[in-house]
């Protein structure tokens, strides 16, 4: 892993919870056998790529040894990352900057994430650290769905029970933005953007908000609305029900790309009254194949993971084997022809190009159609040795396709010195992939 590519996250832990009117901070309730922000540290301890986290907790919880022990579970939590605490500041925006000046020089990108959602998925994280990739800066939310109107407070209340104030003007809902966590930033960015709010006392309720003051341009992802904000007394009751419906109280450790939100698939499982897994979707398998010679001066580029070796994959793009059989393995299955129809072998563009995100670009418009359920490759090689980095493979793909990782499968063999693979010449790839077909249908047959 690159130096600039390091993740690190924090999670500013040290806030008091008034709204929520619990007996002690609301990040430090237990439900379900665990304290909210266990269940969050632990999803994001969880993440591949997160190297480690930085948690800011109150004062007294640092100061007293009975309660920072209690604040903690560390034998809890899984793949013994390292995981510091810090000491919250009076705003959270000084609990963040006090947990920033402890982050290691090595990382390139920070994570800010609320103590207080731990129903965030996997999927989430991945949509907002790959849209940071490319904007430097990345955050989640979705449109707002009630009206919205701006509220003028009277300077005496002395009118009836209940009374706040009076509407103000109406907004566009369309032009607003229900902002959630986990958001990511490069590191540079977000101290710099810290650095000059202290410096003119400027305070902002999110990270983002004090990005923009730089005129750094923040790219928006879709958020989940599962992904609640343990805020109020009545959000304990909608977490409790989310445990519930898991079936679970408990952490499992996992390393794939868990949404946490296993109460969801109640919905999503095989119905004996129907033939098909649900009302509208179509099982369908694509199969595909590609080989490319294997020539000095190239990069060995496969599941767009890079294999040091003396010789590459010769292409018009970066020649990646496995890439170009899945997608056209996808195409197949949709019917809609073949990777050099899509991105033509003479054109310009795609000369050197990354064939993950190419597999990324062609998902990303190709997923309204269909949804994938199993991604089976085998990778035909004498040389180079491919097992240690099937893992990053299968991590590439689950982020390219949006599938959880527990649904990529990634195998290799050798031709046994037979051909003209068995003679070092060359790799190739097959892949078959089951997808659900979006559309209509009727007696098991179907009406698009």
């Amino acid at each position: 892993m690159k130096m600039t590519d390091r993740l690190w996250a924090i999670i500013p832990a040290a806030g008091q919870g008034i709204r929520a009117k619990t007996a002690v901070p609301k990040q430090f309730m237990r439900f379900g056998g665990r304290s909210v922000l266990e269940r969050t540290l632990f999803k994001v301890v969880s993440l591949p790529d997160v190297e480690g986290v930085i948690v800011a907790l109150p004062p007294a919880y640092l100061k007293d040894p009975a309660l920072g022990q209690g604040a903690i579970d560390r034998d809890a939590l899984p793949f013994n990352k390292p995981v510091l605490t810090v000491m919250g500041g009076a705003t959270r925006q000084d609990s963040v900057y006090n947990a920033l000046r402890a982050v290691p020089a090595e990382a390139g990108w920070i994570m800010v994430h609320d103590a207080s959602r731990p129903f965030f998925s996997q999927e989430l994280f991945y949509r907002v650290f790959d849209a940071a990739k490319v904007f430097s800066a990345a955050i989640c939310g979705f449109e707002a769905v009630e009206t919205v109107k701006t509220l003028v407070r009277p300077l005496e209340f002395g009118y009836t029970t209940g009374f706040t104030g009076f509407v103000g003007t109406t907004l566009n809902r369309k032009e607003l933005l229900l902002v959630q966590t986990p958001q990511i930033f490069r590191k540079d960015i977000l101290v710099s953007a810290y650095e000059a709010a202290i410096e003119c006392g400027y305070h902002g309720t999110d990270d983002s908000q004090l990005v923009e003051r730089l005129g750094y341009r923040v790219a928006v992802v879709e958020g989940e609305r599962t992904n609640i904000k343990i805020t109020f007394p009545e959000d304990f009751m909608i977490a409790e029900t989310f445990l519930r419906r898991t079936g679970t109280s408990e952490f499992t450790p996992s390393t794939s790309r868990d949404t946490g939100l296993g109460f969801l698939e109640d919905f999503r499982q095989p119905r004996k009254s129907r033939s098909l897994r649900l009302a509208g979707f179509l099982p369908v398998t694509g199969f595909g194949f590609d080989i490319h010679p294997l020539v000095p001066g190239r990069k060995c580029i496969l599941g767009g993971v890079e294999i040091p070796f003396e010789r590459g994959l010769l292409g018009h793009s970066d020649g990646d084997v496995l890439c170009h059989a899945t997608m056209d393995a996808i195409l197949g299955a949709l019917g809609l022809g073949d990777i050099g129809k899509w991105f033509p072998p003479d054109d310009p563009r795609y000369e050197g190009a990354c064939s993950l995100m190419l597999m990324a670009e062609l998902w990303q418009s190709l997923k309204v159609r269909a949804e994938i359920t199993h991604v089976d490759c085998t990778l035909i090689a004498e040389v180079p040795r491919i097992a240690p980095y099937v893992e990053a493979m299968k991590n590439n793909f689950s982020r390219a396709l949006h599938i959880d990782v527990s649904k990529v499968s990634i195998k290799a063999t050798t031709p046994e010195r037979l051909g003209a693979l068995g003679r070092e010449e060359g790799i190739a790839g097959f892949c078959a992939v089951s997808l659900l077909k979006k559309g209509r249908f009727s007696h098991g047959a179907q009406s698009l």
